[in-house]
């Protein structure tokens, strides 16, 4: 029996995909076989579309409504179709959405730290009006400046409405608190010494008290958390805290509890009334402008003040007031001003307040939320472009029957926006599953509760989305015209398929630069853990002595400690390598003036800091109790204070070196050298360091014990020494930590920032090759009936393979040879921000561009052999 032309079939299997399909088929046919009884075949088969589309432009008309829908059922129209698409295409559809949900999830999660990160300091009221002084000398900047700066600027400058100082007391990270009637009493970090003024420049959410609760002596103000563990949710107002410190204990009145509910780059839990009996006596007593830096002032300057014309008056203002206790110290610096909201991202200076985040990383991580969501968007665009031709054919079809480009247009960018919605229902999903693991990753508590803004962001995200990654194939598709179409004359055009191919480059060379980086920064964390550091850092156990009775019992306790056969060796130190060591004093040699100083990090250190470390002993010798008396004045310095003295090692040893105090000429005796190693991490290059036995002027007392172990059961070691501890020191709680693990919190960025690359990385190419993976099929489709010929004519299944997969490898080569100047550009930025580095090596590159081959010949490679398997004869039967 005569059938129908097979264009028309594929017209009508094409278009009429739904009920409508059913309704016409029987009528079209029995149109056609009549007609046939009348006219010859060849007239029929010239003349079939002319009656197919008259047949079809009434009923099109009255069933569709195409050019007489109001708004709704339009949209009504449009939402109907796009629906069915997808669930006519679920393979593609799944991929588009999938895609689409994972760039979503991870662009959010991205989004929510960077937001989070952002929004330190933005709740001060007059925030903006709040600057820090910070100082630089020698190139070298600091944030910190002298105790009688605050008073200069509130009384030299009529512009400043008020300032206030913060003291971090060096040596004094943890205070124990005691509530005498409950005998509670915890370790406590980030506790500050303010003046009465701080709230009055700073914003702090008083749940109890007002901003007069400093202004009387040893006041404190407790965070809510803290205030929790000894009041409970009673008002605490007026109750006694006792704050044991090294040097005595002090009885501190509560005044006020704050909430944390705000970020800062204060991250108060207590804030003490510097007008107080401990240290107090000695900060009223510094006069001296050049001195004990340690101070954080902030001023906040009245409604209408310049910043910049304030800020250069600060030279002249230090030199009126400072003049001379800087020529008699020898040196030099200058002041500028850091606004309260940019200090958090924007300053890394020597002796910040507390660890602060870094806006470079912060463009790193929004750059990779905008290239996962644009690869995601890419996704939607090749898919749909690539698919034109299947509905080419409806484009055409409708444009006969009276579709405007316009409504093509609509049609399609609201089966973009649809797909997009539902992207964004998926991914709404996957948010509420991985901000859990996520906050782990990062340390932090976010949720899309806590930024109800983010909704909205969603919101416009989708519909952004939805616009961006439908806009190109809306026009594309719409632009087809209707002739070729129907007459089965569409091919790719040239354009259409450099476009695809683009985009895929542009997609692999984003995800090589991530890895890239990823391998990087990973090479770069083995360097930072394997590096000799000049010390031994491994199996050291570090006990902090925080209260008076720790200290006086240190020496017996030590004692007692090395009875044990675990303990190789123990000291005590005012500091240690992995963390802050702000004690320095500046000094110069023999036949030099004080106008040739050298800044030496000082370290007070017991007589056996140098053998329970390992460091390497040089020349001369360490300390030893055989030579108490004359170690008095001795000092041990590393290489680097040697060569900036201006001595050389073999002749320093019994050399001098000078330093004046309050006017007073004061000698040390070089005793040893030992060599460079890293107090310090490795971002910085090593300084000058001291070794002393006997505190100098405002050194800091020896805060801790520092032991050398030989045991592989730490619990028991623990254990055992917490029993020693509580027998020694039965009112002083018991804590530990170890000296590699506080040497690596120095890198705490790096290692977040490698492990949340390499999630987005794997996050990027699961996306990538999903696109991949959707393009492969489809170009397997395209050429199945190529691929039986080429079967039927002697074709190996390896050939067809690498026929398949050859031009997308071609691509993934393109996307290497482009990523690598760019990937090798970042990470030389990246690499700036330490003195001692990996380099970047060849072998990187050949990595990362080996598993970007791989990654993509796995993801065709299945539909490439699944094609090349295929049976010829089925491709085949219908030619």
């Amino acid at each position: 029996m005569t059938t129908p032309p097979k264009l028309a079939t594929r017209l009508l299997n094409s278009f009429l995909r739904s009920d409508l399909a059913e309704e016409v088929q029987g009528d079209l046919n029995e149109k056609f076989y009549s007609y046939l009884k009348h006219k010859s075949a060849f007239k029929a088969k010239l003349n079939y579309w002319y009656q197919v589309l008259n047949y079809l432009r009434p009923f099109a008309m009255r069933k569709s409504r195409l050019n007489h829908l109001n708004n709704y059922d339009m949209f009504q129209s449009y939402f109907k179709i796009g629906w069915r698409n997808l669930l006519h295409n679920k393979g593609f559809s799944f991929i588009n959405v999938f895609g689409l949900a994972i760039g979503m999830t991870a662009c959010v999660l991205i989004m929510l730290y960077v937001v989070d990160e952002m929004s330190y300091d933005k709740h001060h009221k007059d925030g903006d009006r709040v600057y820090r002084i910070a100082s630089e000398v020698k190139g070298e900047k600091y944030v910190a400046v002298s105790a009688p700066m605050v008073e200069g600027l509130k009384k030299d400058f009529p512009e400043v409405e008020q300032s206030t100082r913060l003291l971090r007391f060096p040596g004094a990270d943890k205070m124990l608190l005691k509530e005498e009637k409950s005998q509670k009493q915890f370790f406590e970090i980030n506790a500050f010494y303010v003046d009465s003024t701080f709230l009055q420049v700073f914003t702090y959410d008083l749940k109890f008290g007002d901003i007069n609760a400093l202004n009387e002596p040893n006041t404190i103000i407790l965070s809510e958390e803290i205030a929790a563990k000894f009041f409970e949710n009673e008002n605490p107002i007026d109750q006694v805290l006792k704050i044991t410190l090294p040097f005595g204990d002090f009885n501190y009145t509560v005044k006020g509890v704050f909430r944390t509910n705000k970020k800062s780059h204060i991250p108060a839990n207590m804030l003490l009334s510097m007008n107080n009996s401990d240290v107090g006596g000695w900060v009223k007593n510094l006069h001296n402008w050049a001195n004990n830096n340690v101070f954080h002032t902030y001023v906040k300057l009245k409604q209408g003040t310049d910043p910049m014309h304030f800020e250069s008056k600060l030279t002249k203002f230090l030199e009126r007031n400072g003049g001379e206790d800087f020529k008699a110290a020898g040196f030099s610096k200058s002041l500028f001003i850091q606004p309260l909201p940019d200090i958090y991202l924007h300053s890394d200076y020597g002796f910040e307040v507390a660890p602060n985040g870094s806006i470079k990383y912060l463009y790193i991580f929004f750059s990779i939320a905008v290239f996962l969501l644009l690869i995601a968007c890419i996704n939607f665009m090749n898919l749909s472009t690539a698919r034109s031709e299947r509905r080419a054919k409806e484009v055409g079809l409708r444009k006969v029957i009276g579709a405007e480009k316009h409504a093509l247009i609509s049609q399609f960018l609201t089966e973009s926006i649809l797909m997009s919605v539902l992207a964004l229902l998926l991914a709404f999903l996957l948010i509420q599953l991985t901000i859990p693991i996520f906050n782990q990753l990062i340390n932090k508590q976010l949720s899309l509760i806590q930024l109800p803004n983010v909704y909205f962001w969603l919101v416009g995200l989708t519909i952004i989305t939805g616009l961006s990654a439908g806009l190109y194939p809306a026009f594309y598709l719409s632009s087809f015209k209707p002739v070729t179409v129907l007459k089965g004359k569409l091919v790719n055009t040239f354009s259409g398929v450099m476009i695809r191919k683009g985009l895929v480059v542009f997609q692999f060379t984003i995800s090589i630069v991530l890895i890239l980086g990823a391998i990087l920064i990973g090479d770069q964390m083995r360097f930072l853990a394997n590096t000799n550091l000049g010390f031994n850092k491994n199996q050291k156990i570090v006990l902090p002595i925080q209260t008076a009775e720790a200290n006086k019992n240190a020496e017996v306790i030590k004692t007692d400690l090395l009875t044990n056969s675990q303990i190789i060796a123990a000291t005590h130190a005012s500091s240690y390598p992995g963390i802050e060591n702000i004690n320095d004093m500046l000094f110069y040699a023999e036949g030099k003036s004080i106008h040739e100083i050298v800044d030496i990090s000082l370290c007070n250190a017991g007589n056996d800091y140098i053998e329970t470390l390992d460091i390497e002993l040089l020349h001369g010798r360490g300390f030893s109790k055989e030579f108490t008396s004359d170690d008095s004045a001795a000092v041990v310095l590393n290489e680097a204070a040697i060569k900036q003295l201006g001595y050389t090692e073999a002749n320093s040893v019994g050399k001098n070196i000078y330093f004046e105090w309050q006017g007073k000429k004061f000698t040390m005796n070089i005793i040893g050298v030992v060599k460079d190693y890293h107090f310090q991490s490795l971002h910085q290059e090593i300084k000058p360091m001291a070794l002393t036995v006997s505190p100098i002027f405002g050194s800091p007392p020896m805060s801790y014990l520092i032991l050398d172990t030989n045991t592989t059961d730490y619990a028991n070691l623990i254990v055992l020494l917490e029993k020693t501890w509580k027998k020694i020191n039965s009112d002083s709680p018991f804590a530990y930590s170890f000296l590699d693990e506080d040497f690596q919190k120095s890198y705490e960025k790096e290692e977040l920032t490698l492990t949340l690359i390499r999630y987005f990385t794997l996050i990027a190419i699961v996306i990538a090759c999903l696109g991949l993976f959707g393009l492969a099929s489809f170009t397997a489709e395209q050429r199945v009936k190529e691929i039986g010929i080429r079967k039927v004519l002697g074709s190996s299944v390896s050939q067809i393979v690498m026929l398949l997969s050859k031009d997308f490898l071609k691509l993934v080569v393109i996307s290497f040879i482009i990523a690598s100047p760019i990937g090798y550009y970042v990470m030389m930025q990246w690499l700036q921000g330490f003195a001692y580095h990996v380099n970047v090596s060849w072998w990187i590159f050949a990595l990362a561009g080996t598993s970007a081959l791989l990654i993509a010949l796995f993801t065709i490679g299945f539909q490439s052999v699944r094609a090349a398997f295929a049976n010829p004869v089925n491709s085949l039967k219908s030619e």
